[in-house]
């Protein structure tokens, strides 16, 4: 099924949104496949980065590593230290590096100043969210944080999106979304929100999301605010 004017985003219904990070509000997505794509050649796997993150966006690292080793029939090394050599790298990387995705801030801005409560909801860790938005100036435009390492099953469960939806003391089925990844399209879905996807372009293939875009400044979110 096509998605182009596809857009079942319900009338007045939203009080709320919540944004997946890494690809979303950052460029974080390609540090995290490069970084991975780099690690995983130590242990003789080879895994194009573009691949990591069309299969494994928003999935949880040890997750996504246990699955990586299994499928190259590889002896799985100590995936703590593993996760942390990542992260470590990450860290490194993102300082001074980050960047935003284009029509972000605008976006943001726009649902600030219709008094929207605004959370991020991302399966990275918390200090490096915390980073992120930092590097970025945006922490203080969030109401809450929501972390995968604070959840027992990341995306594509619910927990991590309910968790935020719990912190902004807003009903899952009033939030909004707004994901590029399928496993965290099919993790809004779950918690009962609405979602819209943020897609590099529009010829691809069709995705769980309740609206598709390709920058959020196409997103008309005035006609889907709970009116007062």
């Amino acid at each position: 099924m096509g998605h182009e004017n596809r857009n079942m985003l319900r009338k007045k219904s939203i009080k709320a949104i919540i944004f997946d990070m890494d690809g979303v509000i950052s460029d974080t997505q390609v540090i995290h496949a490069k970084t991975e794509s780099e690690l995983l050649k130590d242990y003789g796997i080879e895994i194009h980065p573009d691949e990591i993150t069309r299969r494994y966006a928003g999935v949880g690292d040890e997750e996504m590593f246990r699955e990586i080793f299994s499928n190259a029939r590889q002896k799985l090394p100590k995936i703590g230290q593993l996760v942390e050599k990542k992260w470590k790298i990450m860290d490194e990387l993102v300082r001074g590096n980050v960047k935003e995705i284009p029509g972000t801030s605008e976006f943001i801005k726009r649902l600030k100043s219709l008094s929207l409560p605004l959370a991020v909801g991302s399966a990275s860790r918390l200090a490096f969210i915390e980073l992120v938005l930092a590097e970025l100036g945006l922490r203080r435009k969030f109401d809450a944080i929501a972390s995968a390492e604070e959840v027992k099953k990341g995306k594509p469960e619910p927990d991590l999106f309910l968790l935020a939806a719990k912190r902004l003391s807003v009903a899952p089925e009033d939030c909004l979304v707004i994901e590029d990844g399928v496993s965290g399209m099919i993790a809004a879905k779950r918690a009962g929100m609405q979602c819209v996807g943020l897609i590099k372009n529009k010829t691809e293939q069709a995705y769980p999301a309740d609206l598709l875009v390709t920058d959020l400044r196409e997103v008309p979110i005035d006609q889907y605010i709970q009116s007062a």
